[in-house]
């Protein structure tokens, strides 16, 4: 029976990466993935156009794990390296807004292709198809397959992900092995998700995208905040100023009325805008109030805003009150609502918890705890915010368990 030097499991973009780096090195290396495709959910990302990276990586951007053990990982492999590397692989990169790097193609196929091909060039087996049904440890890994056969190997990287897309294959086996082996798991919940919403009449404005400062609140404190787009959907919020706080909502909801404050212009404060305002009005008074507004938030919103007030929407703007332009003014910095649960873990992009970093040596990402296992992406209790950040994680702690299984 052939004995691999490393096995993986989980063709995703951290298994993908390890695969590669450990096979670099000489090593024979099998990757095991039990889609039909390798790099499935790298498909699904970014809208289909894969976010790669991000130019400006912070460790603030990322949580969970203790800030000094992801700098510990990051620092290896940045996203400086990262991009030099799809570049050596022959992509053309992009920069879009706030740092989100792209390939040039749009396409995330053309990044799983750059990998599909590197992975050839350097000989390393590839199982699809393949749902690994047992591990077992003893001076090797032996590893059961779906056909009723087994893999052996000397080092074994595990990089099956968390629980979020489930649709994509990240069904949580890989956290169910490292419970058995005897890692510890921080409780897992969804991260990046949308969120519902007790309110019914974000359905009247779905669609619509803005940017504000959207606030969580319990109890009237101020739990978190982020500025960045918001979209109102039919069943409630999403866009990365909301999703980039899910991690901290999911957990609130079940014991807490948990409110999200959205300030609609926040480049305003509430007496500089009361001021614009007065002064629309006077300039177009005999417009309706809807549309005097509406070079200030998009119509619907305004309309939908107007209405929740019960302010007539097409009432003359200079017949509007003192009272109702300052309750207008209130609704546009501090519109409330009240979340009632996040979204399915099929729409989640991330997961927060997983396996606990105290048992994950920073350096290596070997365990402390079995010889020769090793972990990477998704599957450490690390999540990072929208826009690059939680792909970067997968390429530098991929990066850092292929190299140092290889040792």
């Amino acid at each position: 029976m052939k004995i691999f030097d490393i096995a993986i499991i989980g063709a995703g973009p951290a298994g993908l990466i390890a695969a590669i780096i450990a096979a670099s090195f000489g090593k024979t290396v099998i990757l095991l993935e039990k889609n039909k495709i390798i790099g499935r959910k790298i498909l699904a990302t970014g809208n289909g156009r894969c976010n790669l990276t991000n130019c400006d990586i912070k460790i603030e951007r990322y949580h969970g794990a203790n800030p000094d053990f992801i700098q510990t990982v990051l620092s290896q492999f940045n996203q400086i390296k990262t991009m030099q590397y799809f570049e050596s692989l022959g992509l053309i990169l992009k920069e879009e807004d706030n740092g989100r790097i792209f390939p040039r193609t749009n396409q995330a196929s053309s990044v799983v292709e750059a990998l599909s091909h590197e992975l050839l060039w350097l000989k390393v087996t590839v199982n699809t198809d393949c749902l690994v049904t047992g591990i077992n440890y003893k001076s090797n890994w032996h590893i059961k397959i779906n056909n009723n056969s087994t893999i052996v190997a000397k080092k074994l990287i595990i990089t099956t992900g968390g629980t979020a897309a489930p649709q994509f294959g990240s069904s949580g086996d890989g956290l169910v092995w490292a419970q058995k082996l005897g890692h510890k798991l921080t409780p897992i919940h969804p991260a990046l998700v949308p969120l519902e919403t007790i309110e019914t009449w974000p359905k009247t404005v779905s669609g619509i995208k803005i940017e504000a400062i959207a606030k969580i609140v319990v109890d009237k404190k101020i739990l978190s905040q982020k500025t960045g787009d918001l979209l109102f959907t039919h069943y409630g919020l999403s866009g990365p100023a909301i999703m980039d706080q899910a991690r901290i909502i999911t957990p609130l909801i079940k014991k807490n009325k948990v409110e999200i404050q959205i300030d609609t212009i926040p480049e305003e404060t509430a007496e500089s805008l009361n001021i614009k305002i007065e002064k629309i009005f006077n300039a177009n008074g005999t417009k309706s109030v809807k549309n005097a507004l509406a070079g200030a938030v998009p119509n619907k919103l305004i309309a939908t805003i107007l209405n929740n007030l019960e302010i007539d929407s097409d009432k003359k703007a200079a017949r509007i009150s003192r009272l109702e332009r300052l309750a207008i003014v209130k609704a546009l910095k501090n519109l409330v609502l009240t979340i009632s649960k996040p979204r399915p873990l099929k729409e989640a992009q991330v997961t927060a918890g997983g396996i606990t970093v105290s048992e994950i040596d920073a350096k290596t990402l070997a365990s402390k705890i079995i010889p020769n296992l090793f972990f990477a992406g998704e599957i450490i209790d690390v999540d990072g915010d929208s826009g690059g950040f939680n792909l970067q994680w997968a390429w530098s702690s991929g990066y850092v368990a292929g190299k140092s299984a290889s040792s």
